[in-house]
């Protein structure tokens, strides 16, 4: 049931995000929007345009309308779509979009709000990720933040560093980038698959590039018995990287799968169905030091241990949780003895793993986006 519905003829609240990419697969942004969506809110999203997808649809309750960057004038092409949708509240997702809501909120009629939602620490992020528009972007980000009305980033870490390196003194907010809660029965049959499977599958789950470890992964595989096979699940965006991968991969034949980029609802049966999941993120940047990955917490929810890199954020929650076992993501034999370590424990870290599913969730993470809201502005989505 909706949190709040429009009610006694009260106009519900518009609230209008963008996102640098197509929405369809973004899982975070969709939960968010199909959230609000459900409280009440009257949610669009304007995404980018793609060739096999409409123009305009409606998916769960929440309006998409995909444009194309065409205007010769910068972010324009994105602003009149925004300023179209006569939003209340404008949700910027990542730095790419915080200046063109900023833009429609102040050309609108209305005084539109503006959250920031940062998923990445982009003041001191992997110069692989700063290209050119987003390295100039990033020297504007603390006077664009100061325009803005909240914060919220995916670890309060990050929250906490970009507040105080700008001296943001709006509302702020962690939301965690959580999944929604499994049951048991939605996961036995991948369990049962697991348990019949002979091989020891060891899923990583990403966007394959600099700074996830998945090549010392592959590597960590000389120092596994035979019978142990990564699988690489997602995109490569990176070619040299891809190509590294494939080069580590080659002396192991079948023992390295290239799954490739799998539905967002498809991660948590998938990490379910292995014995292990990896999360290996490097410290090759602050934003990749203090992250809060989502594939800890699908991992979670999968019941599958990690093999997790000792990295505050991640170490902390593998820890507190005892649901993995820490390692150096940069050394192939720290993380093959991690490995025979989690697989010596397995039976009680799988218990752990689903114990902390239950803390961490999308359940647990709605109420305090709707809290920020409703701070925002009207109550329960209306107006």
């Amino acid at each position: 049931m909706p949190e709040m519905s429009a009610a006694n003829g009260a106009a519900p609240v518009r609230v209008c995000m963008r996102v640098n990419n197509d929405y369809t697969n973004d899982a975070r942004v969709r939960r968010e929007a199909e959230t609000l969506a459900a409280a009440g809110y009257d949610v669009s999203v304007v995404a980018d345009a793609r060739p096999d997808q409409p123009q305009r649809e409606v998916l769960e309750g929440v309006r998409v309308h995909r444009v194309r960057k065409t205007s010769r004038v910068p972010y324009w092409s994105i602003i009149g779509p925004l300023l179209e949708e006569r939003a209340d509240i404008y949700h910027a997702h990542d730095i790419d979009s915080l200046f063109p809501c900023l833009a429609a909120s102040r050309l609108s009629r209305r005084r539109a709000r503006v959250v920031y939602d940062s998923h990445e620490l982009w003041m001191a992020h992997a110069a692989d990720k700063m290209h050119a528009r987003r390295r100039f972007l990033r020297r504007f980000e603390g006077p664009m933040l100061r325009l803005a009305d909240a914060l919220v980033s995916v670890s309060p870490a990050i929250v906490e560093r970009i507040a105080g390196r700008y001296r943001f003194a709006g509302l702020t907010e962690t939301l965690l980038n959580t999944p929604r809660a499994y049951t048991d029965e939605e996961l036995a049959p991948a369990w049962a698959a697991r348990d019949a499977d002979p091989i020891v599958r060891i899923a990583y789950v990403s966007v394959f590039q600099e700074g996830r470890g998945a090549v010392q992964l592959i590597q960590a595989l000389e120092y596994l018995p035979d019978d142990h096979v990564v699988e690489l699940i997602g995109n490569m965006p990176q070619p040299e990287y891809e190509r590294k991968l494939h080069e580590a991969a080659r002396p192991f034949g079948d023992r390295v799968v290239f799954v490739g980029r799998i539905p967002g609802s498809e991660v948590v049966p998938r990490l379910a169905a292995a014995k292990l999941s990896a999360v290996l993120i490097e410290p090759i940047s602050e934003s990749y030091r203090l992250s809060a990955p989502n594939k800890m917490f699908e991992s979670f929810a999968a019941g599958t241990p990690t093999v997790a890199s000792d990295l505050p954020m991640i170490a902390r929650l593998t820890r507190e949780e005892d649901a993995g076992v820490i390692c150096d993501p940069a050394d192939p034999v720290d993380i093959a003895r991690a490995v025979v370590e989690a697989l010596g424990r397995i039976d009680e870290l799988r218990r752990n793993a689903r114990a902390a599913a239950g803390r961490y969730n999308w359940d647990a993470e709605r109420t305090k986006l709707l809290a920020l809201y409703r701070e925002l502005g009207p109550t329960g989505g209306t107006r």
